[in-house]
Order: C-alpha cells, then structure tokens, then sequence
C-alpha cells in the first residue's frame, strides 16, 4: 500500500506530467492562452535547469565523507538495491547511475572497512517480476572474487520500508551496520531503518558534485535529463513524509 501510494504521488506531481498539462489547456482554453503559455514556459525553464536544481538537492543530501575518513570497522556493510537491472539472454547487468552503490560498497569491504556485504533488494516492480537484484548481484560479486560466505541477501524488498523491515528479521540487534546507498536516497533510508529499530552509520554515495559550474551554459540552457532527476528529488521527497507519518 505504501509503495502504491508513493508511486501514484509521484507520478501526479511529475514535472513532465504538468507541463504537457499546462500545453493542453493553453490549447484548450483559449482565453487563458498567453497566461498559460507564460507558466508553462517558467515550469519548463525551472525543471530543466541543472544549475538550480543542484543548488536545491545539495539541501537535501546527505553530506559524502572520505574512505579514509572512517575510523571504524563494520559487521555489515548494507547496500541497497535500486542501481542495475539485469538481462537474461545475455547474463550481463546493466547498471545504472546509482552502481555507486556496489563500487564503494567492494571498496569498502576490500579495504577491511566492512567485514561482509549485505544487499537487500528485490524486484522493485508493483507487478510480480522474476527479476531479483540481490540474487544476481550475489553472483557478481561471487564472479568477482567476493567469498560466498561473506554475502548475505534479501531478496523479497520493493522499497525502502520493506529493505528495513526485514533486513531487521535478518541481521543481529547489536552489529555494527554501515549503510550505503545514494546520498539522495540516504535521508529516507535512515528514517526507515531507524524506525525498523536497526543502528545504522551512513556512507552516502552518487552525490551531486561539490563544485557547480559558473558557465552560462550550465546556468541558462536547458537540460531534458533534469525532468528525470526531479522525479527522483520529489519521489524522495513524497517518500520521506510518506514514511514519517505512516512507518
């Protein structure tokens, strides 16, 4: 129901979904043209501008540290899933932007940081999807020199509540838990594993870089792929306050 709930919102409040909205009715009701053409005009010049968009996620993210910052050493490192997708025919994932995620999380564990990996991840799908990305993930990191023995999955998650809740039934009460995932991600994440009553550390991954660029290009030009990042900045957004009040 959550995940239903969040995904409906979400596809409600898309940037996309109300500019092409707000197109129609400039072609619909005639009166109303200009004006209607004058907010669809600021709605796209807002939501394809990556120059403000990272100034406002910055807000949001959780702040990336070093490797070499960490002092101490880990039970787990927990990464969640939602960074590759897989194919069948050929036995090859393709990852996405977020595979952030699995190369800090075989660094970490590399450098001794996390004794063993934890993916917690299934289909991610509202209908049913042989696809389960801890699964095939496991085998790459198996293929990969990871021993079996220091990977543990979950498979049976579609979203951020259900990665908690039964990473909880998984793992011991009293282990050291790093926690990996998207800096974007991160906030809902901790309120969700919080709230399912594991002790989690963030390393926050796949962050908006540091620096922001002062060509006028970036500044001015429009850029189709920002419509994308802001349905995943307000699916955050909608997921957090959803979680908060219902979890």
């Amino acid at each position: 129901m959550f995940f239903i709930i969040s995904k409906i919102l979400a596809f409600l409040i898309k940037p996309s979904f109300w500019i092409l909205t707000l197109l129609l009715l400039s072609i619909i009701i005639k009166n109303k043209r200009k004006f209607l053409l004058i907010i669809t005009f600021f709605f796209y010049f807002f939501f394809t501008n990556e120059y403000l968009y990272n100034k406002l996620v910055k807000h949001w993210e959780t702040e990336q540290i070093s490797i070499n910052e960490i002092e101490e050493n880990y039970d787990l490192g927990i990464v969640l899933g939602g960074f590759s997708d897989y194919d069948y025919k050929t036995n090859r994932h393709n990852f996405k932007k977020e595979a952030d995620r699995l190369i800090y999380t075989i660094q970490l564990y590399n450098r001794g940081i996390i004794k063993k990996i934890f993916i917690s991840g299934g289909s991610g799908k509202l209908s049913s999807n042989k696809f389960k990305e801890s699964e095939t993930i496991k085998s790459f990191l198996i293929n990969n020199n990871i021993p079996k023995t220091d990977i543990i999955i979950e498979s049976a998650s579609k979203n951020t509540r259900e990665n908690a809740l039964f990473t909880a039934k998984l793992i011991r009460r009293n282990s050291k838990n790093l926690l990996i995932t998207s800096a974007i991600h991160m906030k809902r994440s901790m309120l969700c594993f919080e709230k399912a009553g594991i002790n989690v550390v963030a390393f926050p991954v796949d962050n908006i870089m540091t620096y922001s660029s002062k060509n006028i290009e970036h500044i001015i030009l429009p850029k189709a792929r920002v419509l994308e990042y802001w349905e995943e900045f307000i699916h955050e957004i909608i997921g957090y306050q959803i979680y908060k009040i219902t979890f």
